[in-house]
């Protein structure tokens, strides 16, 4: 038996990165890995996404508590943009399926939260090169309270998409 593939030309301007490509849907996860991407989007698209973020956080644990969490998602967040592979690509704050980007993120996330150090690190090399995967699992580790909770569906209001970013898909 002979097999044939056919696989069609791809046209110019129809390239997706790997990292953008769907790779299931919203709803399909559990809580805590579902709020890992939805916190990931509203972090990178910045305004009010990212303000709804750091109320759901201080709603979860407080002023102080809230303050000093965020702090952390935001070293996490400028660790894994600085150390990236390649250019992180996500989707849009209201849009209902996942890339591969930013399942391998709420693995890592969810990973970190049960104190798995070596899955965690497994996924986090899939984001960022070499010596930048120890350090994000340091953070994810200490993170994994506030997605325990988050995931719960405790505080739940991040914003509508409103970026044009290019590295987000849809």
């Amino acid at each position: 038996m002979k097999m044939r593939f056919s696989f069609p030309e791809a046209q110019p301007g129809q390239t997706m990165s790997r990292g953008a490509a769907p790779v299931g849907q919203l709803q399909e996860l559990p809580g805590l890995e579902r709020a890992a991407i939805l916190s990931l989007r509203a972090w990178c698209d910045g305004g009010a996404a990212r303000a709804a973020l750091a109320e759901d956080i201080a709603a979860l644990l407080g002023r102080t508590g809230g303050e000093e969490a965020q702090e952390a998602f935001d070293a996490l967040m400028r660790l894994i943009l600085q150390g990236a592979r390649r250019p992180m690509m996500r989707h849009g704050c209201s849009c209902s399926c996942i890339g591969g980007d930013e399942n391998a993120f709420a693995q890592m996330i969810g990973a970190a939260a049960a104190q798995d150090r070596e899955e965690a690190m497994l996924f986090a090399a899939i984001l960022v090169s070499g010596g930048a995967a120890f350090e994000l699992v340091e953070r994810a580790l200490s993170l994994g309270p506030l997605f325990l909770q988050l995931g719960r569906g405790k505080a739940s209001r991040v914003a509508a998409d409103r970026s044009g970013d290019p590295r987000r898909l849809h």
